[in-house]
């Protein structure tokens, strides 16, 4: 009918929650420069520990180009998610394999402002 929204347009309309599952998922997966592609914003602003990493999608995702063909092995265990209104917090212990073989465990939190299904703003912080 007219006026009214079709589903497809529905369907597409994801709540924060649903980002976030899907979020970690990929993550999980090692999907690293994937989710760089379908989640930020193109001039998303990443802070690591403090630090500018990249002032948009392009320059986050070139960087983590290497980093990420470096590594054999994505091990990710997610430890908690918070969300509040459009701001979401997860916390993943990483455990990667490198093409050296060389094993690099980490626990990070991600601190994530989301606006119109895109991170805008992603802190992340070095916890252990």
């Amino acid at each position: 009918m007219l006026g009214e929204p079709s589903f497809t347009l529905l369907s597409r309309i994801l709540t924060v929650q649903e980002l976030i599952d899907d979020f970690v998922v990929m993550n999980k997966a090692g999907l690293v420069l994937e989710l760089c592609e379908k989640y930020y914003d193109e001039s998303v602003l990443m802070l690591n520990n403090g630090n500018v990493f990249a002032e948009s999608m392009k320059e986050s995702y070139e960087k983590q180009k290497g980093f990420v063909g470096s590594v054999k092995e994505f091990d990710v265990n997610l430890l908690s998610s918070k969300i509040k209104g459009n701001v979401s917090e997860l916390t993943f212990h990483y455990k990667m394999t490198g093409a050296d073989s060389k094993i690099n465990k980490f626990t990070g939190r991600h601190t994530q402002t989301w606006k119109d299904g895109k991170i805008v703003k992603e802190e992340y912080v070095s916890i252990d």
